[in-house]
């Protein structure tokens, strides 16, 4: 039996870890989880199952502290509410005092004064309780309400995010590019501070992807450098973005690492984010989508070198296997690597999956090694076949 490498340490200690954090969080142990979480994230920071872990556990302790801070104020009215009880009982206990020194006085005229004593007090009592149970009632509904505020502006700034990629997609923005955008800021709150953060990030993207299609078509080499202005200039790419941006690709390319470019289907915007940093970090030159449609909109006119698209695509009109079905239609794309990745874990799927001919099934959440190694070896083996083909082609036309 081989031997298990530091990496294979490391995600066998994380796994054990996460499965710890899971039984954490079914007994409640929200804090001890999120301290195992921490150290599984200093041992693995880019396991994308942590990161769900985390953001759930971050809800689970937002909620835990709400309940927290809802109790302690129950218990605060609730004990005001006795002291309100005590000090009514002693008011009562001193009229009855108070009573029995007025013996004198008519029997009738007396049992009046004491109801209404009594009756007033209740009814103060009452009151009081009714206000606290407004107020606590009050409190939870403005605590809901900034909960769910924020989380609906943070995926208002996802999809926003989505817009302005799409606008800068081919250089700077439109006047009517410039109007939609203005009216989504304006309609779903997004601040200048924002907007320009994330605009920059489009410009980046952008520009990364125009840059490699240019040199891959030839319309960019390194003797002709000066030509790059122009594509600065589309993007507004300041000279200090310049030397970040391009100094490495350029060294790669001059290396002949051209890089290969993935398509990447899934309609979860944030994971589509995640794995597409993560692939781009790896030299790769990604074309991520939501939706299948929009991805074979592009395949129709261009050939990719490996396609990953997740099975269960709610958004679109072409779930995971249609879509396998329409790509392997067109017949350039026949021999393209096809992965699937998906959530699901039904072995039935996974066996229609394989039945198709698809070339891999990843389960999520998977580690970056894993879905890099995949990838690798899924390319490695394209190439290879592609080269067989061609010496066989050769040797045919030399017979």
């Amino acid at each position: 039996m081989a031997e298990l490498t530091a990496r294979d340490d490391i995600k066998k200690k994380v796994s054990e870890m996460l499965k710890r954090v899971d039984r954490l969080i079914r007994s409640g142990e929200i804090d001890q989880a999120m301290r195992e979480i921490i150290q599984a994230k200093e041992i693995d920071p880019k396991n994308v199952y942590i990161f769900a872990y985390e953001e759930r556990l971050s809800y689970l302790k937002e909620e835990h502290e709400r309940h927290k801070e809802e109790e302690r104020t129950r218990n605060q009215a609730e004990e005001a509410a006795r002291k309100r009880d005590e000090d009514a009982q002693e008011k009562l206990e001193q009229a009855s005092r108070e009573e029995e020194l007025r013996q004198t006085e008519p029997e009738a005229e007396k049992k009046e004064e004491k109801g209404k004593e009594e009756t007033q007090t209740l009814e103060q009592l009452e009151a009081e309780l009714q206000t606290a149970e407004k107020e606590l009632t009050r409190q939870a509904k403005e605590e809901r309400r900034k909960r769910e505020s924020l989380a609906a502006h943070a995926d208002e700034l996802v999809k926003y995010k989505v817009e302005l990629v799409r606008a800068w997609a081919d250089g700077a923005t439109t006047p009517m590019e410039e109007t939609h955008l203005k009216e989504l800021r304006l309609m779903h709150g997004i601040t200048l501070e924002e907007h320009t953060k994330l605009t920059k990030e489009a410009q980046r993207e952008g520009y990364m992807a125009a840059f490699r299609d240019a040199w891959a078509s030839g319309s960019i080499t390194p003797e002709r450098a000066s030509e790059l202005a122009d594509l600065r200039k589309r993007f507004h790419i300041t000279p200090e973005e310049f030397d970040k941006i391009e100094a490495e690709i350029l060294w790669q390319i001059r290396a002949g690492l051209q890089p290969p470019t993935i398509i990447l289907i899934d309609d979860d915007v944030r994971l589509l984010n995640v794995v597409t940093e993560t692939l781009r970090e790896a030299g790769y030159n990604v074309k991520s989508y939501t939706t299948s449609d929009d991805a074979y909109k592009y395949l129709k006119a261009e050939t990719p070198d490996l396609i990953i698209s997740d099975i269960n695509l709610e958004t679109s009109t072409m779930g995971g296997f249609t879509f396998y079905e329409k790509v392997r239609e067109i017949e350039r794309l026949q021999d393209i690597p096809f992965m699937f990745l998906s959530g699901l874990s039904d072995e039935i799927l996974i066996r229609t999956g394989k039945e198709l001919g698809v070339d891999d099934y990843l389960t999520k959440p998977f580690s970056d090694e894993t879905l890099l190694a995949t990838i690798k070896g899924k390319l490695k083996r394209f190439r290879q076949l592609r080269e067989t083909r061609k010496k066989n082609d050769t040797s045919s036309k030399i017979d």
